[in-house]
């Protein structure tokens, strides 16, 4: 298709009516070049500030949320293959490794927690996405309400896995 366009702008027609093209324009690279150069200048010689981006929003439970949701799914998509890639050719198994470092009562708890709680976050926030793809929850009341019920409910699987076995 490229092809075809380019060769009737060489040719100079164009469509049915054989409507006559005198020149094709083409964009040239140095010409985008030259105006992002002289759009900083301008902006230099204004002595206007770079966007501040990040650093004049306060963080809203929304951006939070997802920011978390994709935190956790990056760091298990990492994680999880990596642990068991590393124990597959590990010799002994996880509970030989377990034992020999020798964690107290409350390190146990916590390490448990730290991975406990990205799966269950992921999971239950991953039921609100759902919710969203059949359009439930989109008022700013509903976005909020179901925010913090997935981080209440979170915790609360979280503890009871954890304090399960």
């Amino acid at each position: 298709m490229a092809l075809l366009l380019r060769n009737l702008c060489r040719k100079g027609l164009l469509g049915h009516n054989r409507m006559v093209i005198t020149k094709c324009v083409q964009p040239s690279s140095s010409q985008a070049y030259d105006e992002m150069k002289e759009f900083w200048q301008k902006n230099k010689k204004l002595n206007r500030p770079m966007s501040p981006h990040l650093s004049i929003y306060s963080p809203q439970l929304t951006s939070m949320l997802s920011l978390g949701h994709r935190a956790t799914g990056i760091a298990m998509a990492v994680a999880i293959p990596v642990v068991a890639t590393g124990l597959m050719f590990a010799p002994g198994d996880f509970t030989t490794y377990l034992h020999s470092v020798h964690l107290g009562a409350g390190s146990v708890i916590a390490c448990k927690y730290v991975v406990a709680f990205p799966f269950t976050y992921h999971y239950i926030n991953g039921i609100r996405h759902l919710a969203w793809d059949w359009a439930k929850g989109f008022s700013l009341k509903d976005t909020y309400n179901s925010g913090y019920f997935v981080l209440a409910l979170s915790v609360i699987v979280t503890a009871c896995l954890v304090h399960l076995v």
